[in-house]
């Protein structure tokens, strides 16, 4: 699997969105909390190559190069991946829904992709303060 640490990550994200979900503390790794914060639908489960199923929070997918890329980071303690990794495919086909995940096998377009994983989350992050700041009224 491609995986890169997110507190390798120039823009700071660290903690801050870890797991993709409500981030309020209420949900835990294999969240079964049944609170309405919408966490367990980020929860997706992918097949290893030998049938094994593991779980995994869906960060998000990008274009980039003109391909796209689908984000992830492990929902279960997952053997050989950290609790802070951010895994990363190639998305094959057209469809998100039924694409094939490859790995990125060359280092530096991991590392570029990663990147522009973090530009675009740093982005989204600075959007949605903006939205949630309110007017004075005065």
């Amino acid at each position: 699997m491609s995986k890169k640490e997110k507190k390798d990550c120039a823009c700071g994200c660290g903690e801050e969105h870890t797991h993709g979900h409500c981030g309020d503390g209420c949900c835990e790794d294999d969240c079964d909390c049944e609170c309405d914060c919408g966490c367990e639908e980020d929860i997706v489960e992918l097949t290893t190559d030998d049938g094994k199923k593991l779980k995994f929070y869906f960060v998000g997918t990008i274009e980039y190069k003109g391909k796209n890329y689908s984000a992830f980071e492990p929902a279960e303690q997952i053997e050989g991946i950290e609790e802070d990794d951010l895994v990363i495919f190639e998305l094959s086909g057209d469809d998100e829904e039924t694409a094939e995940l490859l790995p990125i096998e060359d280092e530096k377009l991991l590392d570029e992709v990663f990147e522009e994983f973090c530009r675009v989350l740093e982005e989204d992050e600075l959007a949605e303060e903006a939205a949630s700041l309110e007017p004075d009224g005065d």
